[in-house]
């Protein structure tokens, strides 16, 4: 399971910004950020340009917005990120399916995307298909509720923690990818570099 680290309860840019180069810099596998409606792509793309590494997961609202467009704006933003890009789409199903053959490669209505996504295809997923938690702050606590969703089948889990990024990274970023983790060799860490809040 890959950790994404949510930012979009984080309304000040800069903030946000500099989150998200924390969370690239710690090898969290990606953020989920969004924007006012239409302007979801635009906040994805001061993302993209502050980081190098973690993929830019973008909560869009797919209500009432034209999906040709919206797959326009989507395969801007993968040129951006250099194929970092990944999509939780929310709206109508047949919007949807518009948009995930567009960002496939393939024409929709007669219609194909040009300039297409970096990426072969890029991922799009129901905000059902990935669960989210707000982490506790005692580690023990949090490290349990990693273990619980690893052993789910979701591929991804959104993760809201008020702490540091390093923390986030040193602890869970292992855990949740494997059942051998050595929390042992983080709480080691944690003594040697300890982590200034």
């Amino acid at each position: 399971m890959r950790l994404l680290l949510d930012l979009r309860n984080t309304k000040n840019p800069a903030e946000r910004e500099q989150l998200a180069r924390e969370a690239d810099e710690c090898g969290i596998w990606g953020v989920v950020v969004t924007g006012l409606q239409g302007g979801e792509c635009v906040e994805a793309s001061a993302i993209a340009i502050a980081t190098s590494h973690v993929v830019v997961v973008v909560d869009i609202d797919g209500q009432n917005v034209h999906p040709t467009t919206l797959a326009e704006e989507i395969s801007v933003l993968d040129q951006i990120a250099q194929r970092r890009t990944m999509i939780i789409f929310r709206g109508p199903s047949s919007s949807r399916t518009v948009v995930t053959t567009l960002l496939s490669g393939l024409p929709s209505e007669g219609l194909i995307l040009s300039p297409p996504p970096a990426q072969a295809s890029i991922p799009v997923h129901s905000p059902e298909e990935i669960p989210q938690v707000d982490l506790p702050e005692d580690l023990t606590e949090a490290a349990a509720v990693i273990d619980r969703h690893r052993d789910l089948p979701a591929a991804f889990l959104i993760v809201s923690w008020d702490r540091s990024i390093k923390e986030l990274a040193r602890h869970f970023v292992g855990r949740a990818t494997s059942t051998d983790f050595p929390q042992m060799v983080a709480d080691m860490a944690d003594q040697i570099d300890p982590i200034n809040q």
